[in-house]
């Protein structure tokens, strides 16, 4: 479970996945468990600094759209998305 949250995955999306494979609820609450909130802050700012450069092309509200939406995807928390956008683009997020 660790190797795919290294890979950029956010919880939802992980949780997601096992339970599509057939994996027990409670399996898939103490697979996560070992994924904290810090460790999901730090993967999606990763993942931001690394979009960044092919975003900044576009509007700075386009680019936070973008960027939300990427996380979101990837199954990042709507919070831990919120602060990623505030802390990389200084921009309100709605």
């Amino acid at each position: 479970m660790l190797s795919r949250a290294a890979r950029g995955y956010g919880a939802a999306r992980l949780r997601a996945e096992l339970r599509a494979r057939g994996v027990a609820g409670p399996l898939i609450d103490a697979a996560l468990s070992a994924i904290d909130r810090g460790g999901q802050l730090d993967e999606a700012r990763r993942l931001a600094r690394r979009r960044l450069p092919a975003l900044t092309r576009a509007a700075p509200a386009k680019a936070a759209v973008r960027l939300r939406d990427y996380l979101l995807r990837r199954g990042f928390p709507g919070g831990v998305v919120a602060q990623v956008l505030r802390e990389s683009l200084n921009a309100p997020v709605d």
